[in-house]
């Protein structure tokens, strides 16, 4: 009789697993306040190692030391943002040590730079090829418009690299590009936490996994979005709409 209920038990337990993941799961777009942002980055060779040396604007509206400075390539975080990355299912990462540089005053109206520990997290666009696999062309809005006005379907992520390599290329047709809806297929993977589309959005998508982790440890002033209606006006343009085989999956 213990071991009928133990496996109704273990039954149950994986059945709400399941379920969370199929039903439960929502994606949002991840965005980092520039209340504490980077002004000026260099890389250097420190005693053999790489590191990346970041300084901060010197003003008291943008010198805050968030978790995860503002920087237009690069996560530069702390130890504790860190940690929530390296537990989470993301694509894959290169990671450097970072010296976070920031004026500070010493006294009357002097400062003087102090240097805190951060890293150098990237997460290069070669890394999101796998991301593409996820598409259903068939089922998105990502079309294309040659010189002559004419717009029509993308049909493949080849079919995109094809046009992109004519723009490329000496001939006299060229395209531009817009997306208006990306629909992830069956093959999604729901288990990642942390990916991207470069050639058909500017954001960075998170699962509501990470969203929680990061606001369960407090990381500073960061954001998300789960609709591009959630962002300003000024960058709606740049992310599409974002929808799954799974609508339970939202």
């Amino acid at each position: 009789m213990a071991e009928k209920y133990s496996l109704i038990y273990t039954l149950l337990i994986i059945y709400k697993h399941v379920t969370y993941h199929l039903k439960k799961m929502k994606y949002f777009t991840f965005h980092i306040d520039d209340s504490g942002a980077i002004e000026d980055i260099d890389y250097k060779k420190v005693n053999g190692q790489n590191i990346t040396i970041c300084k901060m604007y010197d003003d008291d509206e943008f010198n805050k030391l968030n978790d995860i400075l503002h920087s237009i390539n690069e996560f530069i975080l702390n130890e504790k943002a860190l940690n929530i990355l390296k537990g989470s299912k993301t694509i894959q990462y290169d990671l450097r040590k970072a010296k976070v540089l920031r004026k500070e005053k010493l006294f009357g109206i002097l400062k003087k730079n102090k240097s805190y520990d951060y890293f150098d997290l990237t997460f290069p666009d070669k890394y999101a090829n796998e991301c593409y696999n996820w598409i259903d062309f068939e089922k998105s809005e990502i079309f294309a418009t040659d010189s002559n006005g004419e717009k029509f379907k993308i049909k493949s992520h080849q079919h995109k690299l094809d046009l992109i390599s004519e723009n490329k290329s000496d001939s006299k047709t060229n395209y531009s590009f817009e997306t208006k809806k990306v629909f992830f297929g069956k093959n999604f993977d729901f288990e990642i936490d942390f990916f991207k589309i470069p050639l058909y959005s500017s954001g960075e998508y998170v699962s509501e996994r990470f969203k929680n982790k990061m606001e369960k440890e407090k990381i500073t002033d960061i954001r998300f979005a789960e609709r591009k209606e959630q962002l300003n006006k000024i960058w709606q343009p740049m992310f599409p709409i974002i929808e799954f085989d799974n609508k339970n999956g939202r």
